[in-house]
């Protein structure tokens, strides 16, 4: 009887879409603290073609080859030594980072959230990243209350969406700034929509806005903090889309560094960073709270997020060039099973 496989998406050189190949690898056991889960959703995320193309700031120094996969949902298949509190068959979710595009995937029992059983797991995996991003920007990062007035740049994407239908559930007012052919989702999503083809989203709200959602990029940014009201909040997302492919790391690293600068000067405004990976290094309770208390939203049906296709192993190259391409309304994601 032969060693069990494990079917993996392996980058094997920074590059494009062509650069990931689909291997059998003999599968691990778990080891102490660890268990081993069988993937049912991990999904592909636009940051994972941020990645491959080695402008990622967290896996800039990861040596290829190596797996792909930021999230996963899966199933316990194997307990290692030490590890209490979880039995065989028991479904748990967790922010890899990397290694969990797979059939199976080791974790740390440590930094395992529950998922209730009665969810889709594909759904469920969409909620790891971007509505928990959305999540912790919207009541970790800016602490928003009902009645306040906030804008999400880039409202169109997967954390726009999410950040705007949780605004939305706390009864927050919320714009999103999108191209014209969004508009219809942005209403869809009970919020505002400001076109930026038409609308100068700095004299949307003349008095300004309590809270504006940006990513690094230095001419959007002075716009944004212009755009807040007295005292308002800028709130930079970590390593957005935009200015990465366009600028490069370095030049998003300068950005980032420029943003805390900023947030010193006694302006009356206020600017934070925002990274989930930073955020969950400080305090990872909060990561497991948080996506927890999505996940058990999504159990009520009190939020819905959107599942644009399920694929194949063989199908993930293609993912990447759609991921780049854009125009995709919800998250497309890996279904090993």
């Amino acid at each position: 009887m032969g060693v069990p496989l494990n079917r993996v998406v392996q980058l094997t050189e920074y590059g494009g879409p062509e650069c990931l190949r689909i291997l059998d690898q003999p599968r691990a056991s778990a080891g102490i603290g660890e268990v081993l889960v069988r993937v049912l959703a991990s999904s592909i995320n636009y940051t994972d073609t941020l990645i491959r193309r080695h402008l990622y700031p967290q896996t800039a120094a990861y040596q290829v080859p190596f797996v792909m996969g930021y999230d996963v949902v899966g199933e316990i298949d194997e307990i290692g030594p030490g590890v209490s509190g979880f039995e065989i068959g028991d479904r748990v979710a967790d922010m890899t980072v990397t290694g969990s595009n797979a059939t199976y995937r080791l974790l740390k029992a440590k930094d395992l959230t529950r998922v209730p059983g009665d969810v889709d797991p594909a759904e469920a995996a969409t909620l790891i990243l971007s509505w928990t991003t959305a999540y912790q920007m919207l009541h970790r990062s800016a602490r928003a209350v009902s009645g306040q007035q906030v804008l999400m740049h880039g409202a169109g994407g997967a954390v726009g969406q999410a950040l705007l239908s949780l605004a939305k559930l706390a009864e927050i007012e919320a714009w999103g700034g999108v191209h014209a052919k969004y508009a219809a989702l942005i209403r869809e999503l009970g919020a505002h929509p400001i076109d930026y083809d038409r609308e100068d989203f700095t004299r949307v709200l003349p008095a300004g806005f309590d809270v504006i959602f940006d990513g690094i990029g230095e001419k959007a940014y002075r716009r944004s903090f212009a755009a807040l009201k007295p005292g308002g909040l800028l709130v930079a997302i970590g390593y957005s889309a935009g200015a990465e492919a366009r600028q490069g790391l370095m030049h998003t690293l300068a950005s980032i560094a420029r943003l805390y600068l900023w947030g010193l000067m006694p302006m009356g405004k206020r600017t934070h960073f925002y990274s989930i990976n930073v955020m969950r290094a400080r305090h990872p309770e909060w990561f497991k709270h948080d996506l927890a208390y999505l996940l058990e939203l999504l159990r009520e049906g009190r939020i819905r997020p959107k599942v644009a296709e399920r694929i194949s192993f063989d199908q993930v190259p293609d993912a990447h060039r759609q991921l780049e391409a854009g125009g995709l309304e919800g998250k497309i994601v890996l279904c090993p099973g």
